[in-house]
């Protein structure tokens, strides 16, 4: 299947199947207190920004200035609107261009940089000089790079990470390398498990698989048998998350 003839779904209505908001900005907030003097933070392949606008709007009530890296103009157009209607006192750049071709903010550094499930769409090869740019051109000092991946365990994958697979496989431990050895340093690394309703799935749930399963070229009737077999009538299913939090010092 070319992924010209992938099914297009709507992230934000995949989104409120998700508990990960919820859970996850919580545990963020009580892990990086320090989030609360952020003043300029970037959004990089943020899709519609579900997570990362309550993670801003929660945590970084001090932020003024934001830039939202998209390259997907459906998404690029709700983003806006979501923007505007969660943030609007925010001043807001938007760009829509890939994680990779990104150069930054006009020589503006950051002190937040937000990487929420984008580094699915970087090739390993590819993920040293994105965090060596960070680091260089993106990265106030003193500044955090702010990670979250799924899943985040290959040995042990389960729940909604068992239809949800990349062909680019990704781990903590290979995310915390890679940051390293441009300079950043550890902040802090949590796993949070999540939860995914899966009742009565919609089409926008079966894209979103299909999309992530692309490499299996899987159809949507396909993608259907393997939902109901992995999953039978279970109402909600476990999703894991990896979160990864780096300074530059």
């Amino acid at each position: 299947m070319a992924m010209s003839s992938l099914p297009q779904y709507n992230l934000w209505k995949v989104s409120e199947r998700m508990n990960q908001a919820e859970v996850l900005v919580p545990a963020i907030k009580n892990a990086l207190p320090q989030l609360s003097t952020v003043k300029s933070c970037a959004m990089i392949g943020c899709g519609t920004g579900h997570i990362e606008l309550s993670l801003v709007g929660e945590c970084c009530p001090n932020v003024t200035e934001l830039a939202a890296v998209e390259p997907d103009a459906d998404q690029m157009v709700e983003l806006k609107t979501n923007v505007s209607q969660l943030i609007p006192t925010v001043s807001v750049d938007f760009y829509q261009e890939t994680v990779q071709s990104w150069t930054g903010s006009s020589g503006k550094l950051f002190d937040a940089v937000l990487l929420f499930h984008c580094l699915y769409h970087v090739r390993p090869s590819e993920r040293p000089g994105l965090f060596k740019k960070l680091f260089d051109h993106v990265v106030v000092s003193g500044g955090l790079v702010l990670i979250l991946v799924s899943p985040c365990d290959r040995r042990n994958v389960k729940g909604f990470n068992l239809v949800l697979q990349t062909n680019s496989y990704i781990d903590g431990i290979q995310i915390r390398d890679v940051a390293k050895s441009a300079g950043f340093r550890e902040c802090c690394q949590l796993e949070i498990e999540c939860q995914v309703d899966v009742q009565e799935p919609n089409d926008d749930l079966m894209a979103m698989i299909m999309f992530f399963n692309k490499h299996k070229a899987m159809s949507l009737k396909e993608t259907r048998r393997v939902v109901k077999e992995e999953f039978g009538d279970m109402k909600t299913v476990p999703n894991d998350n990896w979160f990864g939090a780096f300074i530059k010092p």
